[in-house]
């Protein structure tokens, strides 16, 4: 059993060799395509909540016969505060949004840092990079579903005031964390051939290392900027944990 301690330090500390082993080895490349796209998908979910709030004003308009200056006011209101909505509500879910659209990247970008790593080589095979692929996804979508509804548990706590809400918030981070946290490992033992269930197994053992790698992957999401470059946070996400899979494994074999 590897300690508490030693799961939370790797997981720190598998941060800046990640960043260095991406930069050093020209890896940036693959993350990209995966940061357009996130930039992509946000703007996606402030036009859609300008398109929304046009919408409903068209629909208030067609309906109201005389235009006073509060049904004008509110009005400018949905126009203006749509879009900040959809913009915190992807800051909540655009994580995981993210994290289920690039996991084929993701799955290239861990298996990339494990042969720089280790050395040892991964020959293409269309057919086995197809199965990792739709393996990734539905556990990405399974850890998405779990999320969700553990999440939608914890805010009945704010039914409880002030402390419901503190505990509330507070069980929500490590939850997200830990399910992130999840998913980036799985990158790594689905290549060691994991079935899902050993996976599941062995991220239960190190699940102080998943809250770790996941809680660093959570924080930049609840900033501004965040949403904006979740993609290339998860990919860095994704080769730390790698790093700290096979350190630990080689610590476990002493």
């Amino acid at each position: 059993m590897i300690r508490i301690k030693e799961q939370i330090v790797s997981g720190l500390a598998a941060y800046p060799k990640a960043l260095r082993l991406i930069w050093t080895n020209k890896l940036t490349k693959y993350l990209v395509l995966p940061v357009v796209l996130n930039i992509i998908l946000v703007i996606a979910f402030i036009f859609s909540g300008v398109g929304i709030g046009d919408w409903i004003n068209s629909i208030i308009e067609r309906h109201t016969e005389n235009m006073n200056g509060w049904i004008q006011a509110g009005m400018v209101a949905i126009k203006i505060v749509l879009p900040i909505i959809f913009f915190i509500v992807f800051i909540f879910i655009g994580g995981t949004i993210v994290n289920v659209l690039m996991s084929p990247i993701y799955t290239m970008l861990s298996e990339k840092a494990e042969a720089i790593l280790t050395g040892n080589e991964f020959p293409f095979d269309a057919k086995q990079t197809l199965k990792d692929i739709w393996r990734a996804l539905l556990i990405a979508l399974r850890n998405t579903a779990k999320q969700l509804l553990l999440t939608a548990l914890c805010l009945l706590l704010n039914l409880i005031p002030v402390v419901g809400s503190v505990i509330s918030i507070c069980l929500i981070f490590i939850i997200n964390a830990y399910y992130f946290g999840s998913g980036f490992m799985d990158y790594t033992f689905e290549r060691w051939r994991y079935s899902v269930k050993d996976s599941l197994n062995g991220t239960s053992e190190l699940k102080y290392l998943a809250i770790t790698n996941g809680a660093i992957y959570s924080l930049p999401l609840y900033l501004f900027c965040g949403a904006f470059i979740a993609a290339f946070i998860g990919g860095v996400s994704a080769v730390a944990a790698t790093i700290s899979q096979i350190e630990i494994k080689g610590k476990t074999r002493r």
